[in-house]
């Protein structure tokens, strides 16, 4: 009976060195923790890493909070690496069966992103769970990178139509949300077409470029877009923006783009351009096409009126004011 007992034992023992080398082999991360959320087993790769990363060795010892190993392994005060430990505590809670998240985690020369994938430890008397961090920094660049391919104008690298479309109905929503102002300019070049015929495609793009890069000046705040309509049509998407400092902004716009000096012809005309604007005071029902339509009626009227100059409209519940509105005057 004593012989039986040594050699389960010995298989015991077998077993444990067994899965201690398997997980030591892993490139992954793997931690082993239990009820309390106390780590049980760090494997290789997480002690590496940790040390890469100047993590304190104290946090990896057994019997500490791995919460607080992974509020060690982000940036201070991430809110995505806040989240990712109040789904774990929610897992050892028992209030779900598993839990996978994906955030940012410091790397020895660069961020990286990783998988975090938890979940329980079946047949266990006393629980225990296995925490695995996956490297997917790859994949999220990749899908970074192919965003950015469908959401940015590749010429000047400001937004593209797709990207504006869907910025202004969210902050349309938003908008209406808070009750809170927002404004839309709609920018086209004066006279770019013989620009182009007169100085190159080249010189053309690179007019482009240059108007993008004002408009970029002028998109700083998060509810602030730059865009690139299609052509010579550029768009500037300013949220939270009333009608006065959507007036300034549009009177910026078009002297900095006439101070470029960028001119043409034997005339040596200079490239200017034409603005229109629109502005909801506190939105109650309005579409975002209603606000494009008002800017495009607004631009419309610039170019009508004789071009290097802007037009503002105001929207009072849907219905556009101009002409009567000591507000809604062309502005060269």
């Amino acid at each position: 009976m004593q012989e039986v007992s040594e050699q389960r034992r010995q298989i015991v023992r077998s077993r444990s060195a067994l899965h201690t080398l398997v997980l030591d082999s892993l490139a992954d991360q793997v931690a082993i923790i239990d009820g309390s959320g106390a780590i049980v087993d760090l494997n290789a790769a997480w002690l590496r890493h940790a040390r890469l990363v100047g993590i304190s060795a104290a946090l990896t010892r057994r019997g500490r909070a791995y919460a607080d190993l992974l509020l060690a392994s982000g940036a201070p005060g991430d809110r995505q690496v806040a989240d990712a430990v109040r789904g774990l505590l929610m897992l050892l809670a028992g209030r779900r069966r598993e839990f996978r998240f994906e955030y940012p985690m410091k790397g020895p020369r660069s961020q990286r992103w990783v998988l975090m994938r938890a979940n329980r430890l079946d047949g266990q008397a006393d629980p225990l769970f296995v925490i695995s961090h996956f490297d997917i920094t790859e994949r999220r660049r990749a899908e970074d990178e192919a965003w950015q391919l469908a959401h940015h104008d590749p010429l000047t690298g400001l937004a593209n139509r797709r990207r504006f479309d869907e910025t202004l109905d969210a902050e349309m929503r938003r908008s209406l949300r808070r009750r809170t102002p927002i404004s839309l300019l709609e920018i086209d070049v004066d006279s770019f077409k013989e620009y182009n015929d007169a100085r190159g495609h080249i010189a053309g793009d690179r007019c482009l470029v240059r108007i993008a890069e004002v408009l970029s000046g002028y998109a700083r705040r998060p509810g602030d877009l730059a865009a690139r309509l299609g052509g010579d049509e550029f768009a500037l998407i300013l949220g939270e923006t009333d009608y006065e400092a959507a007036e300034r902004i549009a009177q910026g716009v078009r002297r900095s783009v006439e101070d470029l000096g960028m001119r043409f012809g034997p005339a040596r005309e200079p490239i200017t351009v034409s603005v229109g604007v629109a502005t909801v005071g506190a939105p109650l029902d309005e579409a975002p096409q209603d606000l494009f339509d008002a800017t495009d009626r607004a631009l419309y009227r610039a170019k009508s009126a004789g071009r290097n100059r802007a037009v503002h409209e105001r929207i009072d519940r849907g219905l556009p004011r101009h002409g009567a509105s000591p507000r809604a005057a062309v502005v060269p």
